[in-house]
Parts: structure tokens; C-alpha cells; sequence
């Protein structure tokens, strides 16, 4: 939490401030309002860091302590289902979703359809095992 906090906040402060000077500068709003949310962006992960440091009531991550050894970081490793065809469904669904932008209707449905079914075929499949 050291360094995550400053790194997002400094962002934020930076982005904020040119996108005002590039405003002023250029007089052009498209970019002001895209750097004008990035820093709103990072405005919003500095909160986040932030309270979540405040739940934790000023514990130190085993990050950030200099005592600590190998043992002390691992944590509890989370199934990973290693060969599935689900992702690449889920890939193909929005192929197709992508394409029904310039085609039509009949792509978006057959994109949805398939996106929705692997979506629910990924997540049986994580519950099952």
C-alpha cells in the first residue's frame, strides 16, 4: 500500500492538471473530457485503495513489511480449469456480436445466443469440479 496509493493519486493529480492546461491550450473538448476521465479514473482506484486501507485499520500488508519470508506471502490458490473450449466459444460469441454491428440483426442473435450458452457452459463447468 506503500506505493499504490501515491502512484495512483499522483496520476490522478497529473491528469487532472493537463487536462486543464490542454484546455486552455487547445480549446478542444474531446480531449479534455478523455484526459478529465482518466483522472477520474485513477481518483476512483485512490478511493478504493484507500478504504480498503481503512477496513483494514492500518495492518500492513505482507507486502510491505521488510521481515517477511516466501512462506508468509502464499496464499490460497483458486481453480483454473486449464483446457476448455469455453473461452474460445466466448470469443466466437463476441466475434459475432461484432460483426452483427456492420451485417445485421441475424448475427447478433446467433453472437448472443452463443455468447450466453459458453458463458453458462464456463461456469458449470468451474462448478463441477
Amino acid at each position: 500500500m506503500k506505493r499504490e496509493w501515491q502512484l495512483a493519486l499522483g496520476t490522478a493529480a497529473f491528469l487532472g492538471i493537463v487536462a486543464v492546461v490542454y484546455w486552455v491550450w487547445s480549446g478542444e473538448w474531446s480531449g479534455t473530457v478523455m484526459l478529465a476521465f482518466g483522472g477520474a479514473a485513477y481518483a476512483i482506484m485512490f478511493g478504493f485503495i484507500l478504504l480498503s486501507f481503512l477496513r483494514r485499520k492500518g495492518i500492513p500488508r505482507v507486502e510491505d513489511r521488510e521481515d517477511v519470508t516466501q512462506e508468509e506471502g502464499a496464499g490460497e490458490i483458486g481453480f483454473f480449469p486449464a483446457n476448455s473450449i469455453w473461452p474460445a466459444a466466448m470469443g466466437l460469441g463476441a466475434v459475432f456480436l461484432a460483426i452483427g454491428l456492420a451485417f445485421g440483426k441475424w448475427f447478433w442473435i446467433m453472437g448472443g445466443i452463443l455468447l450466453v450458452g459458453a458463458i453458462v457452459g464456463f461456469a458449470v463447468e468451474a462448478e463441477s469440479r
